[in-house]
């Protein structure tokens, strides 16, 4: 049975993330410089290129794996090489990009809507869904035999007919019912409007995209209409569109499935994830764009660094310093105590032949001589999170070593997160084996990372806040180095 939608409640809000709030002020204090720049217009339209490429995956109108669409974020929307590249015929190609394009002009359309400060309405919504629907002309249905049929769309109107889907355990998910929709649609805006300003926008959205969802008023499109609105509430905050990429997509359904039960938390948490990935990815390009400043106009150049050093000084900028000493003290404390549990029980399960299994700890603050150990192993990593490594002002790690046959380690490491001193810093986490060398010693082999994600943290958030996440962060990962190991020993 359908269950009507419900108010955004105070409750929610414990599902603020504090690490974007902390992000969004760094971007605020920076944005007005950077969104002067051609490398922000570009990242702007690479990054509406991904958004209106992966909204159209996420619902499998289209499929080609990840390569494909980082060609075309990066060359444009190309009927050829969606062809040539995504193995679709030629008029197949020539209809999805002309999908893409619709989807293109609806985020640009964001934008431009968001300048004009004009008020969602339901005239707004049916008008993106039309957008969306632009090439589409029919739709498959089901019939109440189970006959599959193909049955007119129609744009920019809410549904005449039930179009709730059977889920693969034959149980039938309810939308609103066609007579409800315009009610529903009425008060979906109306407490929009409410709370637009009350909550954080993170919250916001992914209540406004679930409760959106949860009505599902048009016979297509609405997932796609949903990430548009989502994605007009961040930008509304001044920040960036909501991509939801394919590889997503099971966190996504998992989480609009929670949301169904009246939990937001790992929706608000999928949309602040997201978004945090997007300011840091504009904030790297603050680099590139004093470089070309600086190539430009020296003098100019210069002003700008005075201008910065102005408004953020640079003992504001220095505290993350005296986080991250903090972060590694923590990391120390928790690998010393599982070193002592190892060892509790390692020596009794050494091989008669063997020199004694054991484990061990270690670690290097920033003033250390071996702050330089694992290098080549952060810097790799650091690739395949897609960052920079800057390990110039600051470099510590913790480090935890099992012996058996071979010496596994696991290491963490805290260190800056792009050019320059910009106050952002991350822990990294990596397993290796280390290896005997022919001239002697020893060296890492089969570096994997030990964390799903970054911690990033930074000066604009309380030290509270910062722990609180990384003792949660250190525990999963700690989890998952420890189960390398255990695969490791059982291969």
């Amino acid at each position: 049975m359908y269950k009507k939608i419900t108010q955004l409640s105070k409750d929610n809000l414990e599902f603020q993330s504090t690490e974007l709030d902390a992000l969004t002020t760094i971007w605020q204090e920076r944005k007005e410089e950077l969104e002067k720049s051609g490398a922000y217009q570009e990242f702007i339209k690479k990054l509406q290129r991904e958004w209106a490429i992966e909204t159209g995956i996420i619902e499998r109108l289209y499929t080609w794996d990840r390569g494909v669409t980082e060609v075309l974020i990066e060359q444009g929307i190309d009927s050829s090489i969606i062809s040539h590249k995504g193995g679709l015929r030629t008029d197949k190609a020539n209809h999805v990009k002309n999908i893409i394009d619709d989807q293109l002009n609806i985020v640009e359309g964001l934008f431009s809507f968001v300048k004009g400060d004009q008020p969602l309405t339901e005239h707004f919504i049916r008008g993106i869904q039309s957008q969306f629907t632009a090439h589409q002309e029919c739709i498959e249905a089901i019939t109440d035999t189970g006959e599959i049929v193909e049955v007119k769309l129609e744009k920019g109107q809410y549904k005449k007919l039930p179009n709730n889907p059977r889920r693969p355990d034959g149980e039938i998910h309810e939308y609103c019912p066609p007579e409800f929709v315009k009610d529903e649609m009425g008060n979906l805006v109306n407490w929009y409007h409410q709370i637009a300003y009350e909550f954080p926008p993170e919250i916001v959205s992914s209540w406004l995209h679930h409760r959106f969802t949860q009505i599902h008023p048009f016979q297509d499109g609405n997932g796609r209409v949903a990430r548009a609105l989502a994605s007009l509430i961040f930008l509304k905050a001044g920040l960036f569109p909501l991509v939801i990429r394919d590889s997503d997509r099971q966190d996504y359904i998992s989480a609009l499935e929670e949301a169904d039960n009246n939990n937001l938390s790992a929706l608000t948490k999928l949309f602040s994830v997201r978004q945090r990935d997007s300011i840091l990815a504009a904030l790297g390009l603050e680099q590139q764009v004093k470089q070309a400043r600086y190539a430009e106009d020296i003098i100019s150049s210069a002003i700008e660094v005075l201008r910065q050093k102005a408004t953020v000084q640079a003992d504001q900028l220095n505290v993350v310093f005296d986080y991250a000493d903090s972060l590694r003290d923590i990391a120390n404390a928790r690998i010393g105590a599982i070193s002592d549990k190892l060892n509790e029980n390692l020596n009794e399960v050494t091989p008669r032949d063997q020199t004694d299994y054991h484990a061990r700890h270690g670690s290097a603050d920033n003033d250390s001589i071996e702050r330089h150990y694992f290098y080549g192993q952060i810097v790799e990593v650091a690739k395949k999170f897609k960052y920079f490594a800057n390990l110039d002002r600051y470099r510590s790690w913790t480090r935890l070593v099992i012996q058996t046959k071979e010496c596994f380690e696991f290491v963490i490491s805290f260190h800056g997160y792009g050019h320059g001193n910009n106050g952002i810093m991350v822990a990294s986490a990596f397993t290796s084996i280390r290896v005997p060398r022919e001239e002697g010693g020893a060296e890492p082999a089969n570096t994997t990372p030990a964390c799903l994600d970054l911690f990033q943290f930074n000066y604009a958030e309380s030290i509270d806040s910062i722990q609180q996440r990384f003792t949660e962060w250190l525990e999963s990962t700690t989890a998952i180095a420890l189960a390398e190991w255990k695969k490791n020993i059982s291969s």
